[in-house]
């Protein structure tokens, strides 16, 4: 009996073990959002709006762009939701084509909370653009993360 009881808990340790693992395993990210034109002017605009997608859901992300840094503008960017946040940085190269303006660079997730405290990422994709006139600006952030 106690042996059997011995093998039932190591069996379940060793299933705990897997299951930990999984939960740290790299998974598709993938986040479209839509942010308002910038509120002020200057080198460093900020910039909000909502997101959706895959793995965070639905929710609001704030992006700060220092332009005239890193390739063409760096970027910090938060994403909350009730089920809590992530936050990080990037890279982008602009182009101006007329009256349009458009980024792609790289970006990482430094940090998060709540349901996405242990997601990390490195090497995300991050693209977006619009009309200067504009109003709406998309962004996508693509990628595979852990956590």
């Amino acid at each position: 009996m106690i042996i059997r009881t011995l093998t039932v808990a190591a069996v379940a340790a060793a299933g705990l073990g897997i299951a930990s693992t999984q939960a740290h395993a790299a998974q598709r990210f993938d986040i479209s959002g839509q942010v308002n034109a910038p509120n002020n002017s200057g080198a460093t605009l900020r910039q909000s709006g909502p997101f959706s997608g895959t793995p965070l859901g639905a929710g609001t992300v704030t992006v700060t762009t220092a332009v005239g840094r890193g390739s063409g503008a760096s970027v910090s960017f938060r994403m909350v939701n009730r089920r809590g946040q992530i936050w990080g940085t990037g890279d982008v190269r602009l182009s101006f084509h007329g009256a349009k303006v458009s980024y792609a660079g790289t970006a990482r997730i430094t940090g998060g909370s709540g349901a996405f405290r242990n997601v990390r990422g490195s090497g995300l994709r991050l693209t977006g653009g619009g009309d200067l006139t504009g109003t709406r600006f998309p962004l996508r952030l693509t990628g595979s993360v852990t956590g």
